[in-house]
């Protein structure tokens, strides 16, 4: 059997990990909250993805005190808490997971106000056709109809004297594909956090064991 000393190591090190995925979460959720004006759905997968992460941070915190000090009793808390962690965390990432494509949607309807002020003010929209290489809210026809021209950012490299460069792709559904993707990538991280907390109430496990092995020895 390992060590005590080689178990906090493997230990110290998998709570670091887990802290700098749980750290990429809070990150995302704060960006979706800071960056963007959510409806209620997108709030709360912006909250979801902080409280995920909080929450790890904070477990993290008391199972580094409970290694440090070698504290059996702690150490059994710690691993108590941390399955109902993990077990909020598979519930949370699982509705996530599920509803991805209409969260992405809802994360998206901050382009509607965008394209409300290009309505009133043109020139809102360049930054969605400049990022995406699209044009409009849905084609270049949400131009047409309210009888303007398509600007020189619906054209690629801003070449308006070749009909043939027009993007004939809305900006709306480039949004969603971008937040689709976004919520891809960090659902993925969000389970891996979830693999690597388990190994980590394992291992956990096992240093509480021997802790306790440690201290009988020393008893007798």
């Amino acid at each position: 059997m390992a060590s005590t000393s080689s178990l906090k190591v493997f230990a110290y090190a998998l709570q670091i990990l887990c802290a700098l995925l749980a750290l990429v979460e809070i990150s995302f959720g704060a960006y979706v909250l800071l960056s963007y004006n959510s409806n209620e759905i997108g709030f709360s997968a912006a909250v979801s993805y902080v409280s995920m992460g909080l929450a790890a941070l904070i477990i993290l915190l008391w199972g580094t005190l409970s290694a440090w000090r070698e504290h059996v009793c702690c150490t059994v808390a710690f691993v108590s808490f941390l399955y109902l962690i993990i077990f909020t965390q598979i519930v949370v990432l699982f509705f996530l997971t599920k509803f991805r494509d209409t969260t992405a949607s809802n994360l998206a309807n901050s382009l509607e106000d965008t394209w409300d002020q290009e309505l009133d003010s043109p020139g809102a929209m360049s930054l969605y056709e400049n990022w995406f290489q699209c044009c409009g809210r849905g084609s270049p026809q949400d131009y047409v109809v309210n009888e303007r021209l398509p600007p020189a950012t619906c054209f690629l490299n801003h070449d308006k004297s070749n009909p043939d460069n027009l993007i004939h792709t809305g900006c709306r559904v480039e949004f969603e594909n971008y937040w689709s993707h976004l919520l891809h990538i960090f659902n993925i991280i969000g389970w891996v956090l979830v693999a690597i907390e388990l190994l980590l109430s394992v291992v956990s496990c096992c240093l509480c064991n021997s802790i306790r092995n440690d201290s009988r020895r020393t008893f007798y």
